[in-house]
């Protein structure tokens, strides 16, 4: 295990990120957001990485925003500079921009959550392709409770999941939630036991892995990029995606391996 507090392991197709602040309780600092960030972009540029997993070490994935972080800023946005709000503006602007990124890599990413997911971590988890809880996992959204709104896509990445009530109780309420009613709600794909959750997200990894790299790929751009346009606009965006994979390497390498019943060989081309 790494002393780093938020490290990458290379394993093969498999990249893991690991939240490692167990002492306390992998509390995110913002400046975590732009680490994640730049590990990921680099990962664009690696042609072994196939898949993602995001998880945190010690008994919960993660209490959400570290507080002394928090506190730097609003510190900073307390004073005569901030004025009319467009510096608070401008740092809430860059901080989406870092979790919007990891919607933007055509690399899946499976979030492993466990224990207890709050706050900003959430917010993490929702900006991932695919979301594991453990069975016994806690999570909750509380901002308001301390006279803010979420402001990472928390909320607006949980109305295109589930409906506008059901956003407007999780947020308006501050309720602390079972992941029996994240599965319920469609916030999270499915539920495992902790000691389970780490290798069932490898078996989801490795699952996807088979398929071709370029095509898994297009996938997640008509996925994320696709919310909320208009039908017309998403078929659009489908057949020029296929116009490219039709001639692509592999998927000529896709077919004949189909064809000769033997694992493909995808060269990402």
């Amino acid at each position: 295990m790494s002393d780093k507090e938020l490290f990458g392991h290379k394993d093969g197709p498999i990249f893991t990120v690991t939240l490692n602040r167990p002492d306390k309780r992998n509390a995110i600092p913002f400046e975590w957001l732009i680490e994640l960030c730049d590990m990921v972009d680099e990962l664009a540029y690696d042609p072994e990485v196939r898949v993602i997993i995001i998880k945190g070490e010690g008994p919960v994935f993660s209490a959400g925003v570290d507080f002394s972080s928090l506190g730097e800023l609003v510190g900073r946005f307390m004073g005569e500079s901030a004025g009319g709000g467009m510096s608070i503006r401008s740092d809430v602007s860059k901080y989406q921009h870092y979790l919007t990124r990891l919607e933007s890599i055509e690399i899946p990413i499976i979030c492993a959550m466990h224990g207890a997911v709050y706050g900003m971590a959430w917010e993490l988890a929702l900006a991932c392709d695919i979301r594991l809880m453990s069975d016994d996992c806690k999570w909750a959204m509380k901002e308001l409770q301390f006279g803010l709104i979420c402001d990472l896509g928390g909320q607006a990445r949980m109305m295109n999941i589930t409906t506008p009530s059901r956003v407007m109780e999780i947020l308006g309420t501050s309720r602390t939630y079972t992941a029996q009613q994240a599965l319920d709600w469609g916030l999270v794909n499915y539920l495992h036991k902790t000691d389970d959750l780490f290798a069932e997200a490898e078996k989801m990894a490795k699952e996807m892995i088979k398929n071709a790299p370029i095509a898994v790929g297009a996938l997640k751009r008509v996925t994320k990029k696709g919310q909320g346009m208009d039908l017309n606009t998403l078929l659009d965006m489908e057949g020029n995606l296929q116009s490219i994979l039709l001639r692509s390497e592999d998927f000529q390498e896709g077919i004949s391996a189909l064809m000769e019943q033997r694992d493909a060989n995808w060269k990402r081309k």
